[in-house]
């Protein structure tokens, strides 16, 4: 039988991985999940990989029945897991911190002559739109 702790830390990551596909949609959490499916054997990679499509079917018709469905299948993924991979526990929070969105850059070059607002321009600018201000660093 599977220790309180255990039991625990893996119902909570699988309420957050629902939420997170609920939300985020299954393309983000996917890479999440198959990397904190890493060193699971190739069966359990592949449960995970399915059940990260098999939540986002059910989360079509977003019911309390799907969600709570949804979450028991992930827990007893992951309490597996965990259970034969205990340095794992210390990655399960990975799986709650979001994804940050992409960043969009747009280049602007302008140069020419003629009147722009207070003469000639030459140079450029830089939009950054919807990343990190120190562009992730």
């Amino acid at each position: 039988m599977y220790d309180a702790e255990l039991i625990a830390v893996a119902t909570g990551a699988a309420g957050t991985i629902v939420a997170a596909i609920a939300t985020s949609g299954a393309e983000k959490m996917r890479l999440k999940v198959a990397h904190f499916f890493r060193r699971a054997t190739p069966d359990q990679q592949r449960a995970a990989a399915q059940a990260v499509d098999d939540t986002a079917a059910r989360l079509t018709s977003p019911s309390p029945e799907a969600q709570a469905l949804a979450a028991t299948t992930w827990a007893q993924l992951i309490v597996r897991y965990l259970a034969e991979n205990r340095d794992a526990m210390s990655e399960v929070d990975e799986l709650a911190v979001p994804t940050p969105p992409a960043s969009k850059v747009w280049n602007q070059h302008n140069n020419g002559t003629g009147t722009f607002i207070g003469g000639d321009v030459h140079g450029g600018m830089t939009f950054n739109y919807g990343g990190a201000p120190d562009g992730g660093r």
